[in-house]
């Protein structure tokens, strides 16, 4: 069987008709012949793979050279690791004139690239990057694109996240164009509004980034509801626990520093008797990191409702707040519980988000 062009959502209906056709137990070899696949598609040949092999068939999947390859993801192209839409996969040379030996910065080898290697392939894989997106992306989404630029943006809410690489919303909330209006920074942190980077200066002062966000969501946009969401490992969390730097003459405190200083009221929060630890889904953190990660999305949570446009529709009703908590290493999303995010209950409890529509979620 040979499998032409890019494997997406779209093609998934008719590719599981025609694998469906084959008979079980069958023997098989499948040709990709094409550039890309997404992970709907993937998923799909992976669970009729699955189902051949455990009646006793055998499938081999190749590329368009006929060459054997050992994953369906790896798509005609035997330098490129398996293949979802999120993946940081290259499959670009680097520029013949750009000096040195290749350097594999992928985490799969489990070192650092070397010093000053790769800056100009750097450009070079931003260009392919972008290449890749106009050529096999861009058709597929130039319709909703146009639609949204045309009718203009209405997302459905707000989500606060940390800038840490590892988190993909639109994975994470299987979202797309249009659907969420982002607010990123080091720690999902939410400054009270009225502080400066020391918590007591005026507003005006630098921090107003984050409170522009929320009041043009809010009150311009109309979303129907807002989510923080932290995250397992952040090095945010992990710096307060460390302590600061000394600061003084000559030394004066960093940005970085500057900036989580609006986590400090989590570390408090944990550290004060008046609260409880957090717990996630009926079992209590691993570590002070992870306590200080889920105990941060709670504080924050309360400093967004001090924000006037946030307050005046939480008076009205009409602006539900979510606290989440994903966790990178196991791929799993928390809920913050109904009681925990109004501030209500006693406990702050992450319920697990399960895969059944029926199972119980903190919504």
């Amino acid at each position: 069987m040979t499998v032409h062009g890019q494997l997406t959502f779209l093609a998934v209906p008719r590719l599981t008709r025609t694998l469906g056709q084959l008979p079980p137990g069958v023997d098989a070899t499948v040709e990709l012949d094409g550039f890309f696949m997404d992970h709907a598609a993937y998923e799909a040949i992976q669970a009729w793979r699955n189902a051949q092999l455990a009646q006793g068939g055998r499938i081999t999947f190749t590329g368009r050279s006929g060459s054997r390859i050992a994953e369906p993801a790896a798509v005609a192209h035997s330098c490129c690791r398996p293949l979802t839409p999120w993946r940081n996969h290259h499959c670009h040379d680097r520029p013949a004139d750009d000096a040195g030996p290749a350097t594999d910065t992928s985490s799969d080898s489990g070192t650092s690239p070397t010093p000053g290697a790769g800056r100009r392939g750097g450009a070079h894989r931003l260009l392919s990057d972008l290449s890749s997106f106009q050529r096999n992306t861009a058709p597929l989404v130039r319709g909703e694109l146009a639609r949204l630029a045309s009718e203009g943006q209405r997302p459905s809410q707000l989500f606060i996240t940390c800038a840490d690489s590892r988190l993909v919303t639109s994975m994470i909330t299987s979202s797309g164009p249009g659907d969420l209006f982002t607010v990123r920074n080091v720690g999902n942190l939410v400054p009270p509004p009225g502080t400066g980077p020391a918590g007591t200066v005026p507003a005006g002062s630098g921090d107003d980034s984050v409170g522009a966000a929320i009041e043009y969501a809010v009150d311009v946009l109309r979303v129907e509801s807002i989510t923080v969401c932290g995250h397992s490992g952040c090095g945010a969390m992990q710096a307060p626990l460390k302590g600061e730097p000394e600061t003084g003459p000559g030394k004066p405190r960093t940005p970085l520093w500057r900036w989580l200083r609006h986590g400090l009221p989590s570390l408090e929060r944990m550290a004060s008797r008046r609260h409880s630890w957090a717990r996630i889904s009926g079992r209590l953190p691993v570590d002070e990191v992870e306590q200080l990660c889920l105990t941060n999305v709670v504080q924050q949570l309360e400093h967004l409702r001090a924000h006037e446009a946030v307050a005046r529709r939480l008076a009205e009703g009409t602006l539900p707040l979510h606290g989440m908590y994903f966790h990178v290493g196991e791929a799993q999303a928390y809920l913050l519980t109904e009681e925990s995010s109004s501030g209500t209950g006693p406990d702050e409890v992450f319920d697990r988000v399960g895969t059944g529509e029926r199972e119980r979620t903190a919504v």
